[in-house]
């Protein structure tokens, strides 16, 4: 499967993580996606086991079938902690012999989730082994200073961002211009309701003063007109 790739997209620069192959296994024991591991990159599978005659094998389930075989996984040789020199120290006694194992992940859709296996034995003896996973991100990075797709680029462009400013900056106006007309419309409400109660409480208690007036007139009793001069009983009770 091909894969397009945008114009503003580089290769990183191919790294590599050590792995420890201890008697506890190897460390660390996961390459998770927080570390940073793209394709394209390596894994320095480093014997550091001290054990009087063991051996380490690291294998690859690189087609992902859960299944480690030679035919179709990468295989380490038996991987011991050193490995013998001839007299000069330039050479090899044992061609065989390795002391380390190194796999660089293919650059180009190798993303995904791998398990690998750790096998040690003692001589003939296998006494323990360790599945663990290997995590390769897919290799993009963009590169500074170059437009993403989509990106306006080039001679009117910033015409265009002036105008998409200048629109912007209308529209937030607009905005403040509609939040003030409805805050003056609330207080015109509010007012006319307060007016209105106000004019309400006026008439009750007009209507109010109206009816003692009634009540005091109607207790005056015994009133007699002589020569101009009004006479008689006035008895006025007031409520309390």
């Amino acid at each position: 499967m091909l894969t397009a790739m945008p114009m503003n997209v580089v290769a990183h620069t191919p790294s590599i993580i050590t792995s420890n192959l201890s008697e506890n296994g190897p460390m660390p024991s996961n390459i998770t996606e927080t570390t940073d591991f793209f394709e394209g990159d390596s894994v320095y599978f480093r014997m550091g086991d001290t054990g009087e005659n063991v051996t380490m094998r690291v294998s690859i389930d690189l087609d992902g079938d859960g299944v480690f075989n030679q035919s179709n996984d990468v295989f380490s040789n038996w991987l011991n902690f050193s490995c013998e020199l001839n007299e000069n120290g330039t050479e090899l006694l044992d061609e065989n012999c390795s002391i380390s194992f190194t796999y660089q992940f293919s650059a180009n859709n190798s993303t995904g989730i791998y398990y690998y296996q750790v096998e040690r034995k003692v001589e003939e003896n296998y006494t323990n082994s360790w599945i663990n996973t290997i995590y390769v991100g897919i290799d993009v990075h963009v590169e500074d200073s170059v437009p993403n797709i989509g990106d306006c680029f080039g001679a009117g462009c910033d015409e265009v961002s002036e105008d998409s400013t200048s629109e912007s900056n209308n529209n937030i106006e607009l905005d403040m211009v509609k939040i003030l007309i409805l805050i003056s419309a609330i207080g015109v409400i509010g007012m006319s309701i307060s007016i209105i109660k106000e004019n309400k409480q006026s008439e009750k208690n007009e209507s109010n003063d109206s009816e003692n007036y009634d009540i005091g007139v109607g207790k005056i009793v015994n009133i007699t007109i002589q020569d101009s001069v009004i006479m008689g009983n006035l008895e006025v009770t007031e409520d309390e």
